[in-house]
């Protein structure tokens, strides 16, 4: 039984004099019964780091960080193994080696991302002993242009690169989902994946719900207001809260989606049943629904696009932009568009609002008199 899983079994007292007895038995406190890994085992080494920087039992991550994370291990891994290194034998000379591999092997926001989990695992080990030098301040990581965007080559053999914006306009978007249901070539409950995936459309597209966010979803996530407005309480990133509300045309859908399934249309929010499920067959239980998947939602929105003939490079969160930048262009406050997006900092919005100023340069430019 891991540390992890006792925390969940055993009183603070208890894990207290389990944690003690564990370290000093494995020889891992130093005099000063501060953690100290100068003379532990790579083994020890790992799981100490796992355990208290990248997966703690108080930090609810969701599932798409953790693929991150284990995705960012596994290329460390293997750029050791590929050179026949040890962690012990990491200095220097070894984190300018991946530094510079991971800066060219990945785009720059990936590569921020490994270098970053590079870091904390060097810093850990320096705080922990295993490491005596800082060997993190030698990283240095490249320059990730802010905001969504995608940056591609323009010239084969120049270094000039253009901007894509990763978002669409009106017009695309609702051309895109009108081909969510159409994609649908099961006989077998037709008529409940036409009405789902029309009602996943809609609700990436008018409510900004991150991905992760929408596959949460659970009946009881809705709720009237005082008013009679229909709202969705959500649950972000790091498990924070936030209120949308839902428009009418969206609201419509999901009723539909709802009858479509023979159930009931009755707001509950104690209704803990996905929201969204794999339609296996009619006879789909409440009790063995099985939650729609991030790739079963991947390839909704990419057969779509293919089938409309559009950017193959969309992805759900593609959407997501586009309702913020909607919202922003329409004179919604910065403030309201920061909470419904759910941004921790309002600077993150702010990035669209900074784009959305530049797209109108041409109007201030038209009331300028150039020619007499």
């Amino acid at each position: 039984m891991n540390n992890l899983t006792l925390l969940n079994t055993m009183t603070s007292e208890q894990f207290l004099a389990h944690l003690q007895n564990n370290l000093h038995n494995r020889h891992l406190l130093d005099e000063n019964r501060n953690l100290s890994l100068a003379n532990s085992s790579e083994q020890d080494f790992l799981e100490l780091f796992f355990m208290e920087k990248v997966f703690p039992q108080d930090k609810q991550l969701s599932p798409h960080t953790v693929k991150a994370y284990r995705s960012d291990a596994k290329t460390l891994l293997a750029f050791l193994t590929e050179h026949s290194l040890s962690f012990r034998d990491i200095g220097f000379p070894e984190v300018k080696a991946y530094n510079q591999y991971i800066k060219e092997k990945y785009a720059a926001k990936s590569a921020i991302r490994k270098l970053e989990f590079f870091r904390r695992l060097l810093d850990f080990g320096y705080e922990t002993q295993f490491y005596k030098a800082h060997l993190s301040t030698w990283i240095s990581k490249p320059v990730s242009k802010k905001g969504h965007y995608i940056i591609e080559e323009t010239r084969h053999e120049e270094e000039q690169t253009r901007v894509q914006v990763r978002e669409l306009n009106q017009k695309d978007a609702e051309y895109l989902i009108s081909f969510f249901p159409k994609i649908v070539k099961a006989k077998r409950n037709r008529d409940q994946l036409e009405k789902r995936n029309l009602l996943i459309g809609y609700l990436l597209y008018t409510t900004g719900l991150r991905a992760s966010e929408l596959l949460s979803l659970n009946w009881g996530s809705f709720r009237y207001n005082r008013q009679g407005y229909l709202y969705a309480d959500v649950i972000g990133k790091g498990k924070k809260t936030r209120t949308l509300p839902i428009r009418e045309e969206t609201q419509e859908l999901l009723f539909n989606y709802r009858k479509s399934l023979g159930e009931s249309v009755e707001i509950n929010i104690e209704d803990t049943s996905p929201l969204f499920f794999a339609l296996y067959n009619k006879k789909e239980t409440r009790l063995n629904k099985k939650r729609l998947t991030y790739p079963a939602l991947y390839k909704i929105v990419k057969e779509a696009v293919l089938m409309a003939g559009r950017n193959a490079r969309v992805t759900p969160h593609w959407f997501r932009h586009t309702f913020v930048t909607t919202l922003l262009e329409n004179d919604v406050p910065l403030a309201v568009v920061k909470d419904w997006a759910g941004h921790s900092d309002i600077s993150t919005t702010n990035i669209y609002l900074e784009r959305i100023n530049q797209d109108n340069t041409h109007v201030h430019l038209n009331k300028v008199k150039i020619f007499k």
